[in-house]
């Protein structure tokens, strides 16, 4: 298991002077990918269900794990710290300290961070499975990266379950239920927190028996 030191105040170190650069190589970059629809990490080859398991942690563990040492570095410790460089893409600054022949060393690397969204094994099968409803999210005014977040800020179990696909489009985000039950429970939760337009139809409509049948259509407007 890795040390981390956290929080950790970084006092001036004596830098051993050695020809060799590489005691301590880490990547050049990292790629956490996380599930867009139940939030599933891919780690170590599989998809992975954790709670409470930050970016940050999911970035160092990835360096970690790739990192190598050499056997004369003794007593080390390391820490990280996410920002963005002048383009705005993510890095991470990593810190190490330790001991080569009683000499204390501090060496720093930076390694870029890639964030991808992609869809896990299990909500992958999810897609080709029946839906009966459609919520169409869209906005009135400003970002509809911020009225998503808000939207799936309501998801709870239920409703991630009944997601078979999400698609994101010029005009907005659409998600697929499984459940119309569901759908409509959830925009009438959200509807009852902020002001919304909400306009139902239905996809393939007709009739049957008398009862109009077809995939409900949810346009939602924030």
């Amino acid at each position: 298991m890795w040390k981390r030191r956290r929080g950790a105040h970084w006092i001036t170190l004596s830098i051993l002077l050695c020809k060799r650069k590489d005691l301590i190589e880490v990547p050049s970059s990292v790629t956490i990918r996380t599930c867009r629809i139940c939030g599933s990490k891919w780690i170590s080859g599989k998809w992975v269900r954790i709670e409470n398991l930050s970016i940050e942690d999911l970035v160092y563990n990835e360096i970690m794990r790739r990192a190598k040492m050499d056997d004369k570095l003794t007593e080390y410790q390391s820490d990280l710290q996410m920002s963005k460089d002048k383009n705005g893409k993510d890095v991470a600054l990593i810190s190490f300290s330790g001991k080569v022949a009683n000499e204390v060393i501090h060496v720093q690397k930076l390694v870029y961070v890639n964030l991808e969204e992609a869809l896990c094994d299990s909500c992958m099968k999810k897609r080709g499975r029946f839906y009966d409803a459609v919520v169409q999210l869209r906005t009135r005014n400003g970002s509809l990266n911020e009225k998503r977040v808000f939207f799936e800020s309501f998801f709870s179990n239920e409703v991630i379950n009944n997601l078979s696909d999400i698609k994101i489009g010029k005009e907005g985000v659409d998600y697929y239920f499984i459940s119309r039950t569901v759908a409509k429970r959830l925009v009438s939760s959200i509807i009852s927190m902020v002001k919304a337009e909400v306009k139902e139809s239905f996809e393939g409509e007709s009739l049957k028996n008398g009862k109009r049948t077809g995939k409900l259509v949810i346009s939602l407007r924030l």
